[in-house]
């Protein structure tokens, strides 16, 4: 084809007619710039083509996150629930004196052990430090997400603050003093040997309930109660802060 052209072009120049040559090239840059403009035509097609999948994709995989968010707060719900169990128990058999030190305190460990909620976010944060946010064409669903999500941070750093108090009382109660029993817990006490435990001090704390372990450990098992349930109240708030992004990429997801 090039060579093609190439000789119309010296077969008019050959024959000194220039005025048809300049129309001819003319003519030939425009095809040139026809050709140049549809190859970007079907490249930004195929780039929006792309984009499309894209974005459909991120809508469900977000959704996909944002069931799994919310199969983990239930978990942690079940979790919460058995922390408040058990401690309720344990204030009972301990004001019963029936059970000895080596079981409460065993039970009072179950008994506070909770896991860190981490949320299932990882389709959001991609998309924000990626700058494909901007994918989200639609404008609900994108404002909704950041709303959700600057409301998310803020219930997150309240709930690690209420963790970490928590656990700031609980190492309050058992690192004052070995006289707690701190190498009572299974563990520690598999760890060190029973020939070493023979060697600690003994306290009987759990048979006095004027001694300050005794009721520094009701003290804790209450808190435990009261954060516990702390945390449920704010899951509920974060499901009831979900629900219209939820419902938006339900929508989408389910359209796509």
């Amino acid at each position: 084809m090039i060579k093609f052209f190439r000789k119309i072009r010296q077969k008019l120049l050959s024959e000194n007619k220039f005025s048809k040559y300049l129309i001819y090239a003319i003519g030939e840059i425009v095809l040139v710039i026809i050709g140049i403009l549809m190859a970007l035509g079907i490249n930004n097609q195929n780039d929006q083509r792309k984009n499309n999948a894209s974005e459909a994709t991120y809508y469900c995989k977000l959704l996909a996150d944002f069931e799994a968010d919310i199969i983990l707060r239930e978990e942690l719900n079940l979790k919460a629930d058995e922390r408040v169990k058990l401690s309720k128990e344990l204030m009972l058999e301990l004001a019963s004196g029936e059970k000895d030190k080596s079981f409460l305190v065993n039970k009072f460990l179950k008994a506070y052990r909770t896991d860190t909620y981490l949320p299932r976010n990882i389709t959001y944060q991609d998309l924000v430090s990626s700058g494909n946010i901007k994918l989200l064409r639609d404008e609900r669903i994108r404002n909704s997400l950041l709303e959700f999500n600057s409301q998310l941070d803020d219930k997150l750093i309240i709930l690690r603050e209420n963790r970490e108090e928590l656990i700031n009382e609980i190492f309050k109660l058992i690192n004052t003093s070995i006289d707690f029993g701190i190498y009572e817990f299974d563990y520690v006490n598999d760890l060190i040997g029973a020939e070493v435990v023979a060697t600690l001090p003994k306290n009987d704390w759990h048979k006095d309930p004027s001694s300050g372990y005794y009721k520094n450990l009701q003290k804790v098992l209450i808190f435990n109660v009261a954060i516990a349930d702390r945390q449920k109240q704010h899951f509920e708030i974060i499901n009831t802060l979900m629900e219209k992004p939820y419902k938006l990429l339900s929508a989408k997801c389910g359209a796509e």
